[in-house]
C-alpha cells in the first residue's frame, strides 16, 4: 500500500451539527455577483462562498482500492487584493508507486455588467498548467478568465489517488472569511484512520455509518492482499463485495479569517484544519496490519531511504577533498569550518527543498549544485569521512509547519550536526554567508530530530543557545535649532550578523547609506563604513557620521527630547486585545543602545526620567534604562533583553503590558534649560 501523512497540531474542538444546502454549481445568484463587502468582514479582500469536498473510496481489481476527491469552491473577489485567489493551486503527490491526477476541472468567472446584467466566462484549457515541483511535487495551477474586483470564481475537479491509505487534510480557516464548508469523508471498514486536528475555531463533525456494495472484475481467484491490489488468474470472475463504510461529516458557517501578524512563524499552524492519518487495515483473508509510526520509526524509515542514507554511504566519493582538506589542519575545529566552506563556496543552493537527496552526493559534485539534502547531506559525509562525530538533522521549515504528529511528511529538510566535544553545532551550508551554529530563520522552527547510523534518532531544540547582540554606541550634539548630529556605531552578532549579510551581500556602499537614511527617516548619512562584512566570523561593525533634524523641542525657553531619539520604541508592537497562539522572537536576542550627549553651550539639565529595570515572567525577559548626567554631558543607555525564541500565548498580557512600559519609559523626555 502506497500511504503518504501530513501533519497537523494542537487539539481541535468538535461538535455537532447539521449540514447545509448544497450549492449548485455553475448557478450563481445576482446577490453573489452584485455583493460589494462581506457582510461580517467588510475589509475581507474576498471571500469562500462555499467550499464542498466529498471524498470517497473506488476499487478496481487491478489497481485494488484508492480514493477519489470532488472538489467545488466558490470563491468572492472585493477588491483589487483579492485578485490573487483567482489562481488555484491543487498539490499532487507522485513516487515510484503511483500518484495523484486531476480531472475534470471545470470554471466560470462571473461579472456584472454596466447593464446590470451577470457575464460568464468559461474557464479554458489554456488557463490550466502543470508544474513539476520536485521528484515527489507536482502542482497543477489554475488561472481563472477575467478575473476582477467582483467577480465570483466557481470551479471544480476531481483527484484520483493510488495511495488508498492517503485521505489528506482538510482546512476549514484561511486568510478570508468563509461562508460554507461541507465536507464528507467515507472510508471503508478496511481502513481505520486516527483524527487529528489543529487550531481554535470548533468545527462540527457527525459520524455515521453505511452499507456499501461494489461490483468488480477480476481474473482468476480474489484474494486480498493489501486492499490495493488483486492477485491476477486467468478466469474473468464477476464479484461483489460488501461492507460498510464509516462517514465523516464536517460542517461549518460564518468561519472568521485568520491572518499571519506579526511574531507569528506559520499562521497556517494555528488555522482550523482536520487530518485522516492510516493507523491500520484489515482486510478480508489477511493480517491485521498496524501503521501507526513514532518519531524514531518515521526517522528510522527516512534514514534507510536510497536518496538519504545510502548517499550517506558514499564517502568515498569525498575521500580524496576530505584528504587535501585534511592536509591543511588536523585541528577538529578547523576541520569543521574548513569543510563546512568547502560545501557552502562550491556547491550552490538551487532553493528547492527536501529531505532527500535530488541529485545524489556524486552528480552535485559533479554539477556543482542541487537542493538542500544534496547539499546538506554532502556536508554530513565529508564530516564523517574527516573522521567526526556527524549526523543529519531532520526539520520542518516554518513554512512547512509544525509536525507535532508522527510522519514521514512531517519533515522537508536537513542539516548538519556535529560535535566535537563541546555540546552539537549546527551547520547548514545551502547560505553562502552562513557560519557554524548560526542557522537560517527559515529552520529554526522549533524541534529537529537527529538520526545516527544505527537508524537511532532523538528530538533536538534548534533554538540558538547564544543571544544575538545589536550594540549601538552613539556620541550626539544636541543643537539649540532642534537637531542632533554625531557619530553613530554599532556592532552585530550571530543570527543579526547572518541576517545583516543575507540582506547586503550584493548592495553597494551607496545603497546600504540609502537604506539607512530610509530606515530613520530624513537622517543624512555620511562617512559610512562597514567592517567584516565578508569576515563572516567576526561581527558586523557599521560606523557613520549622522545629521537628523527636529529631535528636540523649544518651547518657553527649554529644550526637551527624547534620549532614544531615533533608536526608541515609541509604539507598541502588540496590538491585539487577546491571542491564542505563540509569538515567534525567530531567536533569543539583546539590543542595547548607548548614548553620549554634549549639550549646547549655556544649557544644564534641568530633569532626567527615572532609573528603571522591567522583567518579564519566568525570566522571559527584561528591560533597563539608565540616566545619568555630569556637567554638561548627559550619558543614556537602554538594554531590552528577549531571551526565548518563542512565548507561550499564556504570556501575551504581561508581554504586551511589558512594551507599554518601554514604549512610555522612551517616550519621556530630558528637559534642559538655560544655565
Amino acid at each position: 500500500m502506497k500511504l503518504r501523512f501530513l501533519t497537523l497540531i494542537t487539539a481541535l474542538i468538535f461538535t455537532f451539527g447539521n449540514a447545509q444546502k448544497e450549492f449548485k454549481f455553475g448557478k450563481v445568484s445576482e446577490e453573489e455577483v452584485s455583493q460589494k463587502e462581506h457582510p461580517l468582514e467588510k475589509d475581507a479582500e474576498a471571500a469562500i462562498l462555499y467550499k464542498k469536498e466529498r471524498v470517497f473510496y473506488d476499487y478496481d481489481a487491478e489497481n485494488g482500492f484508492r480514493t477519489i476527491r470532488d472538489a467545488h469552491y466558490r470563491i468572492k473577489v472585493y477588491n483589487k487584493n483579492g485578485l490573487s485567489w483567482g489562481t488555484i493551486q491543487i498539490p499532487l503527490y507522485t513516487s515510484n508507486n503511483g500518484e495523484e491526477r486531476v480531472s475534470s476541472i471545470k470554471g466560470y468567472t462571473y461579472n456584472l455588467a454596466a447593464n446590470g446584467k451577470i457575464e460568464e466566462y468559461k474557464l479554458k484549457k489554456d488557463g490550466i498548467f502543470k508544474e513539476n515541483i520536485n521528484r515527489y511535487r507536482n502542482q497543477v495551477s489554475v488561472a481563472m478568465p477575467e478575473v476582477k474586483e467582483g467577480s465570483v470564481i466557481d470551479l471544480e475537479f476531481r483527484i484520483a489517488s493510488d495511495f488508498a491509505g492517503y485521505i489528506g487534510d482538510f482546512k476549514f480557516q484561511f486568510g478570508i472569511p468563509v461562508n460554507l464548508i461541507d465536507v464528507s469523508v467515507a472510508i471503508p471498514q478496511y481502513f481505520i484512520f486516527k483524527r487529528y486536528g489543529r487550531g481554535y475555531y470548533p468545527i462540527n463533525l457527525t459520524e455515521s455509518t453505511k452499507n456499501r456494495k461494489i461490483q468488480f472484475l477480476s481474473k482468476g481467484s480474489r484474494n486480498f492482499d493489501d486492499g490495493s491490489s488483486i492477485q491476477k488468474g486467468t478466469n474473468i470472475n464477476r464479484n461483489n463485495l460488501q461492507f460498510f463504510e464509516n462517514v465523516y461529516a464536517i460542517n461549518a458557517t460564518d468561519i472568521p479569517s485568520l491572518k499571519q501578524v506579526d511574531f507569528t512563524d506559520n499562521v497556517d499552524n494555528y488555522r482550523s484544519a482536520l487530518k485522516f492519518e492510516l493507523a491500520s487495515t484489515q482486510f478480508p483473508n489477511s493480517p491485521y496490519k498496524n501503521y501507526s509510526l513514532s518519531w524514531e520509526d518515521v526517522a528510522e524509515t527516512i534514514y534507510k531511504s536510497d536518496y538519504f542514507g545510502v548517499e550517506l554511504d558514499k564517502k568515498r566519493l569525498v575521500k580524496d577533498i576530505v584528504a587535501k582538506i585534511q592536509s591543511q589542519s588536523q585541528d577538529a575545529n578547523e576541520l569543521v569550518q574548513k569543510i563546512y566552506d568547502y560545501v557552502k563556496n562550491n556547491l550552490t543552493w538551487n532553493e528547492y527543498y527536501g529531505k532527500y537527496c535530488e541529485n545524489g552526493i556524486k552528480k552535485v559534485l559533479d554539477e556543482k549544485t542541487g537542493n538542500v539534502a544534496d547539499i546538506n547531506l554532502t556536508l554530513v559525509a565529508m564530516l564523517r569521512q574527516a573522521g567526526l562525530k556527524a549526523d543529519p538533522v531532520l526539520l520542518s521549515t516554518k513554512s512547512h509547519g509544525i509536525p507535532l504528529f508522527p510522519t514521514r511528511e512531517g519533515f522537508n529538510y536537513v542539516i548538519a550536526a556535529v560535535d566535537i566535544g563541546n555540546g552539537l553545532q549546527f551547520l547548514d551550508a545551502t547560505e553562502k554567508m552562513g557560519t557554524p551554529g548560526i542557522l537560517p530563520v527559515r529552520v529554526m522552527n522549533w524541534n529537529g530530530r537527529l538520526v545516527k547510523e544505527d537508524g537511532s534518532s532523538m528530538e533536538l531544540n534548534l533554538t540558538p543557545k547564544k543571544a544575538a547582540k545589536k550594540l549601538i554606541f552613539i556620541n550626539a550634539n544636541i543643537l539649540e535649532d532642534g537637531s542632533v548630529n554625531g557619530k553613530l556605531r554599532s556592532q552585530l552578532t550571530n543570527n543579526y550578523a547572518f541576517e545583516y549579510r543575507a540582506l547586503h551581500k550584493d548592495d553597494t556602499l551607496e545603497e546600504m547609506m540609502d537604506g539607512m537614511e530610509e530606515q530613520y527617516v530624513e537622517m543624512e548619512i555620511d562617512e559610512l563604513d562597514i567592517k567584516n562584512l565578508e569576515d563572516l566570523n567576526k561581527p558586523i561593525v557599521e560606523s557613520c557620521s549622522f545629521y537628523k533634524e527636529n529631535q528636540v523641542e523649544l518651547i518657553s525657553g527649554k529644550l526637551y527630547f527624547k534620549p532614544s531619539l531615533f533608536m526608541g520604541l515609541y509604539e507598541n508592537p502588540f496590538k491585539m486585545e487577546n491571542r491564542e497562539y505563540p509569538l515567534d522572537f525567530e531567536f533569543p536576542k539583546s539590543n542595547r543602545i548607548t548614548v553620549n550627549y554634549t549639550l549646547p553651550e549655556g544649557y544644564r539639565v534641568e530633569s532626567v526620567p527615572d532609573n528603571v529595570v522591567l522583567g518579564l515572567p519566568d525570566g522571559l525577559g527584561s528591560f533597563k534604562y539608565t540616566i545619568r548626567a555630569s556637567g554638561n554631558q548627559l550619558q543614556f543607555s537602554s538594554t531590552t533583553d528577549i531571551n526565548a525564541a518563542i512565548v507561550p500565548a499564556t504570556y501575551y498580557q504581561a508581554l504586551k503590558e511589558f512594551f507599554n512600559q518601554i514604549v512610555t519609559k522612551q517616550s519621556e523626555n530630558v528637559v534642559l534649560t538655560k544655565a
